[in-house]
């Protein structure tokens, strides 16, 4: 009888884990502040809105993505743990939402639909979370190791980057059906939509010469239509809401490379620290991180200027811009 109780409290204790919420420190004015995930350790950084560095605070093990998802919220995946986390950037509490297992290395939030895609590289497949039901609607198969992913203007279609064997996967987010594939350069890596075009970066051959381009795909027809030469190992491609130039982080050459849309020829070239990774705008600034610089670069968008280098230890990664633009 004894085994049996023992038994069924280890049950409940396992279903209660599975569900807790727990806490951490959060810095006041967390919500309106630049959130940073680090690579080498298991913190997170806030910068205010004028870039001044609020303090880290711990999350339990190594962030793989995190996306924001309201004003005071934002979801995270964790290297370690097989949950997708929910965090109140104003009481620190936090939420398992989600087991949705290992290897959820992008998540991409459509606000729209209230659709949280996750791209389940382990699985080769797009999770759907329903963020209003906070259930998984959709299972979706798409190509070996999926990665970056992007939707059209209307978020009528989500474009998968399959980086370990070279396509993208185009899906139908009404019906969750992949309607077609796109072959792309080899070992591709980040993705970015415009105007009815894909725009393609990556590394290119491990064993070989590596990519020094940014591809772009005509996403009817799913043929190349050119290609842009940036720097050394293109992985994150940006474009702030309205803006008519593309922002290429380059991690081989240590650079963001600003591409108009209407002119691939008239570049601009930034150096930035060593193994850049990420890219956002806020409050009429660009801040880029750098992984083996442990730092974090401000560029004025309009002169496209290094204005101000911050300090953040631990490998900043990736970056979400604070809840409340003004």
């Amino acid at each position: 009888m004894n085994k049996c109780w023992m038994f069924l409290l280890l049950v409940l204790l396992l279903l209660l884990s599975g569900c807790r919420e727990d806490k951490v420190v959060i810095p006041q004015g967390a919500a309106d502040s630049i959130v940073i995930s680090h690579l080498k350790d298991n913190r997170m950084s806030f910068l205010d809105p004028e870039g001044n560095l609020l303090k880290d605070t711990k999350v339990g093990t190594v962030i793989a993505d995190m996306e924001r998802i309201d004003d005071l919220h934002i979801a995270f995946t964790t290297k370690k743990e097989d949950f997708l986390v929910l965090l109140n950037l104003e009481t620190g509490k936090t939420k398992n939402w989600a087991d949705v297992g290992p290897d959820v290395n992008k998540l991409l939030y459509d606000a729209d639909s209230h659709q949280l895609y996750l791209a389940d590289s382990k699985n080769n497949q797009v999770q759907v979370f329903d963020t209003e039901k906070e259930a998984i609607t959709g299972m979706i198969p798409v190509g070996s190791f999926p990665l970056s992913m992007v939707t059209d203007d209307h978020g009528e279609m989500l474009y998968v980057l399959n980086q370990q064997d070279d396509s993208v996967s185009v899906i139908d987010t009404k019906t969750f059906e992949v309607v077609r594939e796109i072959a792309v350069p080899h070992l591709p890596e980040g993705l970015w939509y415009n105007d009815s075009k894909l725009y393609i970066g990556g590394h290119g051959p491990v064993h070989g010469e590596l990519n020094r381009h940014v591809y772009v795909f005509d996403v009817d027809k799913g043929e190349q239509m050119d290609r842009i030469a940036v720097g050394l190992m293109p992985v994150n491609l940006y474009s702030p809401e309205g803006s008519s130039n593309l922002y290429v982080v380059c991690h081989g050459s240590h650079e963001v490379v600003k591409v108009p849309f209407d002119d691939y020829e008239n570049k601009e070239t930034v150096k930035v620290g060593a193994n850049p990774f990420d890219v956002i705008s806020q409050h009429g600034n660009l801040y880029v991180s750098s992984i083996d610089s442990d730092k974090v670069t401000v560029m004025d968008i309009e002169s496209f200027e290094v204005t101000r280098e911050i300090a953040v230890d631990g490998g900043p990664v990736t970056m979400i811009a604070g809840g409340k633009e003004e």
